[in-house]
């Protein structure tokens, strides 16, 4: 039976973690979150970090009890049992948001790469894609040592500006931290919610890690402790050196506070900007390939999608990622492309939580490595807030945003009726017990 590879520590799981969520998201985002909150963006990213960390919380239970390459289609499978439907959609609205994600930040990477460079868009982003996807097969511990290259590397071009931005202007004076529109802070924390949901991508990963009942739940707290710290920073830092308004203006608004310091540090930072944006889709296209071959073990996909080479990397379904990321790319507008992927990803959390709250009845006795803290009998109260924080932002898209995943809800249903799959009858009873009890 195919199997993944076992590789991953505390470290790594938490390096993949910090470059997923410090990814494209800080060098686009944060202006129109300044241009919203103004000199309270500090604020807004504690909040924005404090509403993602109750699905956090959530995901770290699920994943500690449930590790497997699946993740969220599994933990969906497991609270409802009979019933095909919800899991289907879940992993499917994963695979499709997740895709529109990949394909957003690969846009995000050929603007970068034309500051430097005059070549056309869309060729950039086919040529990273192939390039991405080639090292994503070659094995999960060559894939996690790039990563953790990506990460260092963009994570010290964001501590360069930082630091000559600190030293430049001194720490914040107390009136900074004087709160001016309760309102505008609430605005940009929606805004900046969306950089922190990369820590879902952690979740699918869980086959290959070692010891996962410890080593999960530790990588997820850490990851969102370490993320909230740098966008501190980043926030106080620019805010020093930047009028927020300025920000809002530009659609690289870190490059524009370091142009007020020198005039290499801009390059520096368009740099590190190369280097999240890669980073963000290879770690996408990790984390894809890995529930689509998650789905494909339980018989909801076709099963020649569980082959894996000699590394243990499935690569039929990275190969289906990126042929998926390549028909997003076609579209060309980030904007449209990124509402998808939120979306997306806001339904997915209302679905782990959902299951959550469901497993807790259902399989009281079950051993649970982490527990969500905050609960009133057997009912959590965190999944209950993040649901609620969930379904508030879901409201906020443009109509296009909202047809284009009625269209995919429904290819998907075609593809699951359609398509070759295994009877549940077929599945093999010891690889279902593998997939759900660890």
């Amino acid at each position: 039976m195919a199997e993944l590879k076992k590789e991953l520590g505390v470290l790594r799981l938490t390096f993949y973690g910090v470059g997923t969520i410090v990814g494209a998201g800080i060098y686009t985002v944060i202006g129109a979150a300044a241009g919203q909150a103004g000199y309270d963006l500090w604020l807004s990213f504690i909040f924005a970090a404090v509403a993602a960390s109750f699905s956090a919380f959530s995901y770290a239970e699920l994943s500690s009890t449930y590790p497997s390459a699946g993740a969220e289609f599994i933990f969906v499978r497991k609270a409802f049992p009979k019933i095909d439907i919800p899991s289907f959609l879940t992993g499917w609205t994963i695979a499709f948001h997740s895709s529109a994600t990949v394909a957003a930040v690969l846009l995000a990477f050929s603007g970068y790469f034309n500051t430097f460079f005059n070549v056309p868009s869309l060729l950039i982003s086919y040529g990273i894609l192939l390039l991405i996807t080639l090292i994503s097969i070659t094995g999960i511990k060559k894939s996690s040592t790039a990563n953790v290259i990506m990460v260092s590397i963009q994570l010290l071009g964001l501590l360069i500006l930082i630091v000559f931005g600190l030293l430049e202007t001194g720490a914040p004076k107390a009136g900074f931290f004087k709160v001016e529109s309760l309102s505008g802070t609430l605005a940009a924390t929606a805004t900046l919610f969306f950089i922190y949901t990369g820590f879902e991508h952690m979740a699918a990963l869980g086959s290959e890690v070692k010891n996962p009942g410890k080593t999960i739940p530790r990588a997820f707290l850490s990851t969102m402790v370490i993320t909230t710290i740098i966008y501190l920073f980043i926030a106080f830092t620019v805010l020093n050196i930047a009028d927020p308004s300025a920000l809002a203006e530009v659609d690289s608004p870190l490059s524009l506070a370091a142009s007020n310091l020198n005039s290499w540090l801009p390059v520096v930072l368009a740099v590190a900007a190369l280097f999240a944006t890669a980073n963000a889709a290879f770690s996408g296209i990790i984390s894809i390939s890995r529930v689509l071959f998650g789905m494909a073990k339980m018989g909801e996909l076709p099963k020649f999608m569980i082959k894996t080479n000699t590394q243990k990397v499935p690569w039929v379904t990275t190969l289906a990622v990126m042929v998926a990321v390549a028909g997003f790319l076609l579209l060309g507008d980030i904007k449209i492309v990124a509402g998808m992927s939120s979306l997306g990803a806001l339904l997915v959390f209302v679905a782990v939580n959902v299951a959550l709250i469901v497993l807790r009845f259902k399989a009281p006795d079950q051993e649970r490595p982490f527990k969500v803290p905050l609960s009133v009998g057997k009912v959590p109260i965190l999944p209950i807030v993040a649901i609620l924080i969930s379904l508030s932002l879901i409201i906020q898209y443009q109509w296009q945003v909202y047809a284009a995943f009625v269209g995919a809800i429904v290819v998907g249903r075609a593809l699951d009726y359609f398509l070759d799959k295994k009877s549940k009858e077929e599945i093999d009873p010891e690889n279902e017990k593998e997939l759900f009890n660890h």
